[in-house]
């Protein structure tokens, strides 16, 4: 489906905050949100500044943010870190860089295959966390975070400068992957995997580092790969939804009063659904132009599309061997096959209303994050 998806305006999502009463607050200084990706990055611009902006709005001036983006403050592999320590007031996680300090997060990641509409994913994803994933909060409260909720990509596909249609294609390259999942699978069809952060992939694609990238096709345009690679395999792998885009500093958030926190939240809903729908409508502009751009959007053949059902069929058993010997947790499986329900769940409650950001934002708010107790959240 066709997203038309321009800067969101300050008033978007206004019935949904309008329930919201601000009690009045000393004054703060301007707080730090910092993004290792580009202003351009559908996080960011879709994400991240409305959301600032609505903020601002809604506390008076009282609660302000300078958003840094680009890895201009923290980078994605110091992000953890940098809001641990109060570098920054709110930043934005790739949780599959930190495995070890979030297990259940990755357990989220490695399940990136099931779901196919980024706003139900991110909404399933976000419910997860905050009502059937008592592992989840004990993770962030121990690296000293509050995650407000978790979006997701549009789907992954195959980006390179020659044709990946076919498995024999793939022998031998070397593939940027996004997470422990791609890796897997690009080792299945005979590919390298190089895991690096997103905002080196056009570097390494140019000096031929990388051959191939496993992205988003809006990625052709929001990390300008299209200047080193203009051919997309339209694979469908998924889409990454381990991804904290609004994961704020216990420090900070201990300075918070209630009226506060949940104006953060209510924000955090819009801003969930919007960066969803901003990566389907990058992935929209790109194909609106790619003849002009020169850009070819491929087909996979049939044996490359079952060598992606063939790795699922076998991957669960990894998945759930890797939930229990690398990341400890006991028993995965309920908590699996929970994730999974309640992506079917949120697909269903979003088909009829696809593509309404103030319904859909207002639905995840009614069903899930205002269900979450702000002043002990955290705690």
């Amino acid at each position: 489906m066709k997203i038309e998806l321009s800067k969101i305006s300050l008033v978007a999502g206004v019935a949904l905050a309008a329930s919201v009463s601000f009690a009045s607050v000393s004054s703060a200084d301007q707080g730090r949100f910092a993004s290792f990706v580009s202003p351009k990055n559908p996080v960011v611009e879709f994400g991240a500044e409305p959301f600032i902006e609505r903020v601002a709005e809604e506390t008076n001036g009282e609660l302000t943010y300078k958003m840094f983006a680009g890895g201009s403050l923290l980078g994605g592999k110091n992000m953890v870190q940098g809001l641990r320590d109060g570098v920054a007031d709110i930043g934005q996680i790739v949780f599959g860089y930190y495995p070890a300090e979030f297990p259940y997060a990755s357990l989220v990641a490695d399940m990136a295959i099931y779901g196919e509409y980024p706003p139900a994913v991110a909404a399933a994803v976000t419910e997860f966390n905050f009502l059937n994933c008592t592992g989840c909060l004990e993770d962030y409260k121990r690296n000293g975070i509050v995650v407000l909720g978790t979006t997701s990509t549009s789907a992954y596909q195959l980006l390179a400068a020659e044709d990946m249609s076919t498995v024999e294609a793939l022998k031998g390259k070397k593939i940027r992957t996004a997470g422990a999942l791609w890796s897997r699978w690009a080792v299945s069809v005979g590919a390298i995997p190089v895991s690096a952060p997103s905002s080196e992939m056009y570097e390494q694609m140019s000096r031929g580092q990388v051959e191939v990238a496993i992205q988003p096709t809006g990625a052709l345009k929001s990390h300008s790969i299209w200047d080193v690679a203009r051919k997309v395999t339209k694979l469908n792998l998924g889409t990454y939804r381990s991804w904290g885009i609004f994961s704020v500093s216990s420090k900070h958030w201990a300075t918070l009063n209630t009226d506060q926190r949940t104006i953060l939240m209510k924000n955090a809903s819009i801003g969930l659904i919007d960066a969803a729908l901003g990566y389907m409508a990058k992935d929209d502009e790109v194909e609106a132009v790619a003849e002009e751009k020169q850009v070819e959007i491929i087909e996979p053949s049939e044996a490359l599309k079952k060598s992606v059902t063939d790795f699922l069929k076998t991957d669960r058993a990894t998945v759930i061997e890797l939930a229990k010997t690398k990341y400890k947790i006991a028993d995965p499986e309920p908590l699996m096959d929970k994730f999974v329900e309640l992506i079917n769940k949120w697909e269903d409650l979003y088909k009829p209303i696809q593509g309404d950001r103030d319904a859909m934002s207002q639905m995840l708010w009614d069903e899930v994050m205002s269900k979450v107790d702000v002043a002990t959240l955290g705690n």
